[in-house]
């Protein structure tokens, strides 16, 4: 049997019935999020201009509760160090506090104090919260990736394009790390390398790295993913968007958001490819809890290009993973119960050796 065919046979991973700790008891989870509750309030906190976060954020609360966890929640990063012996598992969407590189500070502590938690290593957090290690990863696996090229915030960009951007008619810039495509406009959308420099100058006189890519014509694609003995794909969709060339902004993300659409007409060709990507993915920085890939694919060409890989992200009722689950007769709590017995059991035997320094 070749590879492609062994990975169109799907294996759809068994629901649990209830998550238990390793002495067989409730799960005691500690819920971490920039929105979560903190006692003795539990309910939704107060908008502060963040989108839908506080009202995603205390779903996904509920969420734990009603699948059976003894849930334990707080809205601050220090929390995490009452974690060891008062909790089974570290639950955390914590991925902005305002230090360089908040995502992979919860995990780090979490292997600090061997603790098991949601995602993934550090160092593949890294790599996945790092737009242009990413490229650069991606591009020596063999993963279709657009042309680009990183400028740090203490350079303007050269007055002509690098070697990589040399034939690029139209490029796009955006911030070198970053999440909910903050920062992302239809001005993002550069039609030459002077138009890419002064967008690049507005972020860069914020603080921002930058990275500028070649502009890849066509229209933006998801493909959610969950772990398992091998990854399993929930679907492919296309995120709504009104914006010019159909790209997806901030604005669209955090306020305005036009769903999701199934993309059942997606070949077959480029069904194979995705899928034959996210193998490769997997085998280079697996194993994953549950990511989602970002393509934009040009449907008149099939050319595709992979453009990010998220982990730890959305995950709530209206998105794509609830989606995919609901197509496998899951319900909400089904698909979460399944992405934490996988991400309990891949660490249940990872830490034998190791002993807590604290």
């Amino acid at each position: 049997m070749d590879r492609m065919t062994a990975m169109k046979e799907i294996v759809v991973p068994d629901v649990p019935v209830k998550l238990l700790n390793e002495c067989g008891e409730t799960l005691r989870v500690m819920y971490l999020a920039p929105y979560a509750p903190d006692g003795p309030d539990f309910s939704v906190k107060p908008y502060r201009g963040n989108g839908g976060y506080p009202q995603y954020h205390h779903s996904i609360y509920n969420l734990l509760r009603e699948i059976g966890c003894e849930v334990y929640s707080s809205s601050k990063p220090y929390a995490i160090l009452q974690a060891k012996g008062n909790v089974d598992y570290v639950f955390s969407l914590l991925n902005r506090i305002p230090m360089e590189n908040p995502e992979i500070f919860i995990s780090s502590y979490c292997e600090f104090a061997r603790i098991p938690y949601l995602g993934a290593s550090p160092n593949i957090r890294a790599i996945a919260e790092d737009k242009w290690l990413m490229k650069l990863v991606f591009g020596r696996l063999g993963l279709p990736v657009a042309q680009g090229m990183m400028f740090p915030k203490s350079q303007a960009l050269p007055e002509v394009p690098p070697p990589a951007l040399a034939g690029a008619q139209r490029m796009f810039v955006k911030k070198r790390f970053g999440a909910a495509s903050d920062c992302i406009t239809e001005q993002n959308i550069a039609e030459s390398w002077s138009a890419a420099g002064e967008r690049a100058g507005e972020l860069t006189a914020q603080g921002h790295d930058v990275l500028v890519e070649e502009f890849c014509p066509g229209r933006d694609y998801t493909v959610p993913v969950i772990g398992g003995e091998s990854p399993l794909i929930l679907g492919y969709v296309r995120p709504g968007s009104d914006k010019k060339e159909g790209i997806i902004t901030g604005d669209l993300k955090l306020h305005d958001h036009l769903g999701y659409a199934w993309a059942d007409d997606l070949s077959e060709q480029l069904r194979d490819a995705i899928s034959e990507d996210v193998h490769t993915i997997w085998k280079a920085l697996g194993p994953i809890d549950y990511f989602r890939l970002d393509y934009r694919i040009d449907e008149t060409t099939g050319v595709r290009h992979l453009i990010e890989m998220n982990i730890c992200c959305y995950i709530g009722k209206s998105g794509p993973f609830v989606m995919g689950a609901q197509r496998l007769g899951w319900t909400h709590g089904d698909l979460m119960k399944v992405i934490l017995q996988y991400s309990l059991t891949r660490q249940l035997h990872s830490r034998p050796l190791s002993r807590c320094m604290i």
